[in-house]
């Protein structure tokens, strides 16, 4: 288990704080939950097809804890949870050079510590952890709209590769003619 222990984040107005990025737990998993659902309400902003309310999950969070093939993490500051992310090895597409890679998913940092360095560290253990189990590629996705979010990953090292672009088909009714 890989973990940025004592890692030291600093911003201008402030003084550094001391983050904690470690393995999440079966005992992490409320507060887990509620950061997934604060996503997903971010990611309404960008995204209209997502369904109303609160029965909308975008991750098996009990599943990936357990798997051998995943690395939830959580960031702690003061033993406040103040952010997560995983990293899952998948499968790459046969055409690729590399069989495998790691997926980045369920970034997310509370509101008050964000922009100060807490989601590169995630990033930086979840690259690592990722690292000692042989991938040599990372992937995630993110919104073309979400400026903010992708600055944080360019930041990181990452960069744009393909958009998916879609479009709805809405039905005809008699009105709309």
């Amino acid at each position: 288990m890989l973990s940025m222990r004592g890692s030291r984040v600093s911003t201008q107005q402030e003084q550094p704080m001391t983050v904690n990025v470690r393995p999440a737990t079966q005992d992490d998993l409320q507060i887990l939950l509620e950061f997934e659902q604060a996503i997903i309400d971010a990611e309404r902003l960008f995204d209209d097809t997502i369904r109303d309310g609160f029965d909308v999950n975008y991750y098996d969070l009990e599943g990936l804890i357990a798997s051998p093939e995943a690395e939830v993490v959580v960031a702690e500051l003061d033993s406040e949870i103040i952010g997560s992310g995983f990293a899952k090895i998948e499968p790459s597409e046969s055409y690729l050079k590399h069989d495998q890679h790691s997926y980045l998913g369920f970034m997310y940092v509370i509101p008050k510590h964000r922009g100060k360095g807490v989601n590169g560290k995630i990033v930086e253990v979840l690259e690592a952890w990722s690292a000692s189990r042989g991938v040599n590629e990372m992937k995630l996705e993110v919104y073309a709209d979400n400026i903010t979010a992708r600055k944080a990953y360019e930041k990181s090292g990452y960069n744009s590769l393909i958009l998916t672009m879609r479009k709805g088909l809405l039905p005809k009714t008699k009105n709309d003619l």
